[in-house]
């Protein structure tokens, strides 16, 4: 799964201005595409990715472009694992990831929880 965190009108649409973020060193906060179900398809999927032995990875990155115009790296954070969900189309799912993330990551990730 790759996720940028920081997103505006001029590089996202409407329908992609997801709200992504960690909770913590070990949770992040993930919104599906906005047609994901939690009964069928890519949203059952992701409930049951250990079930069905799906290996799932979270790379991150900050924004799209840094202040020269040149496209960022997404950093891994490594394999993650299903938690709990609210909502459906779209899904805030919760992840766990098997190994926490460094500070300054979490730091990072996280000021976008309150905005």
């Amino acid at each position: 799964m790759f996720v940028t965190l920081n997103k505006n009108e001029k590089q996202f649409s409407p329908t992609t201005m997801y709200h992504d973020y960690a909770i913590s060193e070990d949770l992040f906060h993930w919104q599906s595409q906005n047609a994901a179900r939690t009964d069928l398809g890519v949203g059952l999927s992701y409930i049951e990715h250990r079930e069905t032995g799906k290996r799932l990875f979270l790379f991150v990155r900050e924004q799209p472009r840094d202040e020269y115009g040149r496209t960022m790296g997404f950093v891994n954070y490594g394999e993650i694992d299903y938690v709990s969900y609210t909502g459906s189309q779209p899904m805030n799912i919760t992840w766990r990831l098997r190994e926490p993330m460094p500070s300054f990551m979490w730091k990072q990730a996280a000021k976008l929880a309150v905005g």
